[in-house]
């Protein structure tokens, strides 16, 4: 009689292995292991040779499951296939399938670094390391479904991040799509997700949180270089990245000038900060602290020891002696916050205190939007930016630095308001 459920739950196991046939030469069998695993078999033969193919184990795949298998197997037969070398073949296949790990690598390699600007490759690397491997490591891309990729979405918003949860959903999205042109998935379950509707933060330092917070990084629990870069964000009022990654080539000594390259910032244009007495001091006390890390010894006794040299990079890491990472500022500020005496405030807030306050003492819209190297939003201030000469960013610069070194020292700075001239076209055309 064919096999029922019945008879394969009733086959017990025994000291060796062994296997019990169907009757009417069928092909199929099932093995019984000495631990009781009952295994599916199917003996044909292929091109005169004898061969053995499995199913899967009872009760998983029950007794009707096998027969369909079993109908499928000799479906190919008859159309000259070997069924049991498509079913290795289909799992060698599934065995090699690029995990989310070799997504992410590929992506980064063939597109990310070769189409985006530099900072964006680097945010987009950052962001899939920190929010998405953790997550999915190991994981086959083309497992990963749209009810996934909400749950991660998710985590992030219910910690209290939307902003990094809408940019993570934007690189996924690339993610997928790049996967899908490569062929590692058939479609992309990253289409379509819904963003979350950013509230603009209009945080920025107080009088008192601007003099704790310079004051308070003099005990703050950070390197030094660290210590001078934040102090830096908040003079010059440029973006994390562009200030943790500064080279000295960039500083200009002789015309007190940071000529802060395209390539660098996230407008890809160039860049002319002019740096007051208060900020060269800075650059400064960043250049006595800018060394490399002292090499491993050197194997060869005879071989004369290295001295440390001074980093091309203002402020360079004290592990490696490349530029300090960008979250590396972030992370300093973080964990100092207490200590410096800014609440809730961020990297990004420093760089906002800049505007803000600027704006209060005077400067003119267009000369900020020029230091803090906005993109033009017309043709007017593209030929403002583009033929503009430095002196009015020089004043407002200065008229700046003065304001914060009397703010840091406790004097009232009403009275000191310095309101420069908002005349452009004479200024302008000089240029």
């Amino acid at each position: 009689m064919p096999f029922t459920d019945r008879q394969i739950t009733a086959l017990k196991a025994k000291a060796q292995r062994y296997e019990k046939k169907e009757p009417g030469r069928t092909g199929l069998g099932i093995r019984i292991t000495p631990r009781g695993v009952k295994t599916w078999t199917f003996v044909y033969r292929f091109h005169g040779t004898q061969k053995r193919m499995v199913f899967g184990t009872y009760p998983r795949v029950g007794v009707a499951d096998a027969r369909i298998a079993l109908a499928d197997a000799k479906d190919k037969l008859g159309r000259d296939l070997d069924p049991g070398a498509i079913v290795a073949e289909e799992r060698q296949i599934e065995r090699d399938a690029e995990t989310v790990d070799d997504l992410v690598a590929e992506y980064m390699k063939r597109h990310a670094y070769p189409n985006m600007k530099p900072t964006t490759a680097a945010e987009n690397e950052r962001l899939l390391r920190r929010e998405v491997l953790p997550a999915w490591s190991g994981r086959r891309a083309k497992d990963i479904l749209r009810r996934d990729i909400i749950r991660l979405l998710d985590g992030i918003e219910d910690r209290g991040s939307p902003v990094t949860r809408n940019r993570t959903a934007s690189v996924l999205s690339r993610l997928f799509l790049f996967a899908m042109d490569r062929g590692i998935v058939d479609a992309s379950p990253a289409v379509g997700i819904r963003r979350l509707k950013e509230v603009a933060r209009d945080r920025f330092l107080t009088l008192d949180e601007i003099r704790s917070f310079w004051h308070g990084l003099d005990a703050a629990n950070m390197t030094p270089s660290v210590r001078t870069a934040l102090r830096l964000l908040l003079i010059t009022g440029q973006r994390r990245s562009e200030v943790a990654g500064t080279a000295w080539a960039e500083i200009d000594d002789a015309d007190h000038l940071w000529r802060l390259p395209a390539v660098r910032t996230k407008t890809g244009r160039e860049s002319l900060i002019p740096l007051p007495p208060l900020a060269m001091r800075l650059i400064e006390e960043a250049d006595r602290h800018r060394v490399r890390p002292v090499p491993t010894r050197p194997n060869r006794k005879d071989r004369a020891p290295h001295n440390p040299t001074s980093s091309p990079w203002l402020f360079p890491s004290t592990r490696h002696g490349k530029p300090v990472e960008p979250a590396a500022l972030t992370r300093a500020l973080n964990r100092n916050r207490n200590r410096l005496g800014i609440g809730d405030a961020t990297v990004h807030d420093l760089r906002r205190t800049f505007a803000t306050w600027h704006g209060e003492i005077g400067t003119p819209p267009e000369v900020l939007a020029a230091l803090l190297n906005h993109s033009p939003q017309s043709i007017t201030e593209q030929v403002y930016n583009r033929a503009s000469i430095l002196e009015p960013r020089r004043r407002a610069m200065a008229a700046w630095c003065s304001w914060v070194e009397r703010v840091i020292a406790g004097e009232p700075v009403a009275e000191n308001v310095v309101t420069l001239r908002r005349s452009v076209a004479p200024e302008a055309a000089s240029g």
